[in-house]
């Protein structure tokens, strides 16, 4: 069974504006608990995302108070409401990005944002779901991954990776 990524994600992610500090991301991120915005410019257009790394980027620069606009991702990889967990994670792996906007197909615009901790906690739940347990619960009792169809092996790890413990 593939779930939808739209099922998961954080379908109302939050904004800034490309003029707003790095110092205000910083605070906007930590007081809505998130690791990503998404940058708009001043008619609301998405231009960009700015992520915890982005952020570490500047600081590290002494930027703090430099614009979003000068740190955020602008070549942003998108996927759209029916793309697979399985397949945004792929795209995070091969494109080493740990965030992907989803896109409605027809207006283009964002319906929602996942992270990778969005992604390996649904998989790993997919364990707890289909066994009662965690993955490293099953680890080396012949349990199958019920994302790949391998067994776990006494390491906690199957195929595709969602069943280590």
């Amino acid at each position: 069974m593939l779930l939808e990524v739209i099922k998961i994600a954080n379908k109302a992610p939050i904004s800034i504006n490309k003029n707003a500090t790095v110092r205000d991301a910083a605070k906007k991120m930590r007081e809505n608990n998130i690791s990503s915005l998404i940058v708009e410019g001043d008619s609301h257009e998405v231009i960009g995302i700015l992520t915890e790394r982005d952020i570490t980027r500047a600081v590290s620069n002494n930027d703090i108070n430099k614009p979003v606009e000068a740190y955020a991702t602008k070549q942003v990889k998108g996927i759209t409401e029916d793309t697979s967990i399985e397949d945004a994670l792929l795209i995070m792996i091969e494109n080493g990005i740990r965030h992907l906007p989803i896109m409605d197909k027809e207006s283009g615009r964002i319906k929602g944002i996942v992270s990778i901790r969005d992604l390996v906690n649904s998989l790993l739940d997919q364990h707890y779901l289909q066994y009662g347990k965690n993955a490293s619960e099953v680890k080396g009792s012949g349990y199958v991954c019920p994302v790949c169809g391998s067994e776990i092996d006494e390491y906690g790890y199957c195929n595709c990776g969602t069943g280590s413990g």
